[in-house]
């Protein structure tokens, strides 16, 4: 005995004290109570360490297996979806008609509300000299909902119904800086000048949108994400640091990290709704694909424009079965303020194929989602670093990280992995953990076998929220 205490000493002191107590305790030195100090590592190393420590021969670490153990969806669904709409010929009064029927479950003309999570797009600006009529009271563009008062940055127009409804979740994204779209496309009105004013006041108002559609014609120089000097996307410039136009760097560091790049699309569902783009200023955004048209003897038909009756031919039970067999993400476009009908919903054929989504999304099959939210999810599932581990006949979920290897390591807080579904073999035996503390029995979801015939344990998703905003949105 005291020639293995000798050699324990000799040991200690030539791997430092920490580690070489670690060794004592390992060589039965030392009893394992006697383990209990403070090591200078990283919060993943301690819990290694721990880890490693506290298990029986038995019961170590399990290596991480991503096809294994992450669920694509969260439980049951088998499928997202999110429209994605453009804020374009939008007034006030339809932007509330139309989400009272999608997002509530009030009564509406074409009855009881949806109660879908359907988020939209906002403009700050309006340079555009298109008077066209908007609105079937024949009001024109000018009655567009825009934050500031034309080009002004220092009026506002809707700034206070804008932030009512991107707290209420209505509002999730931002459609370019605003329509500056010109008959004459050489006439260019946007300036980074304007561009710097509205992140001031998006700052000031508490205003983070995660996500940025593209706008327009070539007049809209403030696009950016596809720009090729051969193509028609070589107006783009508003990643070009050279140019009087540029915004990426600003606008990248307030919080966008998706972006349309005008790219259209005729794929309904994709395997991930996300792709890498590099920028011209050097940055990486990630892109997202939104279905759009589809070709019909060779010519396109737009399948964003709600006047035109399109619902009916796309969201067909064909297609949404589809999109649960493939296991796929849809990210459809839209102008659901395009129309200039009373009530935009108004064929039957429309609202019962709007109906039909929400069957399947309250039948458990396909999951609804505002944009930004299918977005960050998909990033979170695709990218979460975590660990699993045995103790006692129990499993321990750790969720360390998400490593976005676009903008790199992200803490983690509940609201970032809502939906992260887990297949473990016994969940009623089994814990998530985040940042090392459990989370609240009510914030976890415990699953019986699904398809596969795999059991599950998963965070839970953001929960239902029918309220109508609309009734107590400001008029400013």
């Amino acid at each position: 005995m005291i020639s293995r205490i000798v050699g324990g000493c000799l040991f200690v002191f030539c791997l430092g004290i920490p580690a070489g107590v670690i060794g004592l305790h390992r060589f039965g030195v030392l009893p394992a109570t006697a383990v209990n100090f403070q090591l200078d590592v990283t919060t993943d190393d301690r819990e290694s360490v721990v880890i490693e420590e506290e298990t029986r021969p038995d019961e170590r670490p399990i290596p991480p297996d991503r096809a294994r153990d992450l669920r694509k969806f969260p439980y049951p669904y088998r499928a997202m979806f999110a429209f994605a709409s453009d804020i374009d010929g939008t007034t006030p009064r339809e932007f509330a008609v139309y989400h009272r029927f999608l997002n509530t479950k009030e009564m509406t003309p074409a009855g009881p509300g949806l109660g879908l999570d359907v988020g939209d797009t906002f403009w700050m600006y309006n340079g555009s000299d298109d008077r066209s009529k908007v609105d079937f009271r024949g009001e024109s563009g000018d009655a567009v909902m825009t934050f500031n008062r034309f080009l002004d940055p220092q009026t506002y127009k809707n700034a206070h119904m804008i932030k009512h409804y991107f707290d209420a979740g209505w509002i999730d994204g931002m459609h370019t800086f605003g329509n500056f779209s010109r008959s004459d496309k050489n006439d260019v009105v946007f300036s980074r000048e304007l561009a710097v004013a509205a992140w001031e006041n998006l700052r000031k108002f508490g205003i983070r949108p995660v996500y940025w559609i593209n706008h327009g014609n070539e007049a809209n120089k403030q696009n950016f994400g596809d720009y090729n000097p051969f193509k028609f996307s070589r107006y783009q410039a508003g990643d070009d640091p050279k140019s009087p136009y540029y915004h990426t760097d600003i606008t990248i560091q307030n919080g966008v990290r998706f972006v349309w790049n005008s790219v259209g699309e005729t794929q309904f569902g994709q395997d991930s709704p996300i792709f890498p783009i590099q920028l011209r200023d050097g940055q990486k955004i990630w892109g997202f694909h939104r279905f759009t048209h589809e070709l019909v003897n060779g010519r396109i038909n737009w399948a964003w424009a709600v006047e035109n009756g399109n619902f009916d031919r796309y969201l067909t039970k064909e297609r949404l079965d589809g999109l649960m067999a493939n296991r796929q993400y849809c990210i459809f476009a839209q102008h659901f303020g395009g129309s200039t009908s009373e009530f935009p919903f108004y064929l039957p054929k429309d609202v019962e194929a709007l109906r039909r989504l929400a069957d399947y999304h309250y039948s458990g099959k396909i999951l609804v989602a505002r944009t930004s939210r299918l977005l960050n999810y998909s990033v979170a599932q695709q990218f979460v670093q975590y660990r699993i581990h045995r103790k006692n006949g129990k499993t321990h979920i750790s969720i360390l990280s998400i490593n976005d290897p676009l903008f790199g390591k992200q803490e983690v807080t509940i609201d970032k992995v809502r939906g992260l579904t887990f297949y473990v073999d016994d969940p009623a035996n089994a814990n998530i953990l985040i940042n090392r503390k459990p989370l609240p029995k009510a914030e976890i979801q415990v699953n019986p076998p699904d398809e596969t015939g795999r059991a599950s344990i998963g965070i839970k998703w953001f929960a239902p929220d029918t309220k109508d905003y609309s009734q107590t949105a400001p008029a400013d």
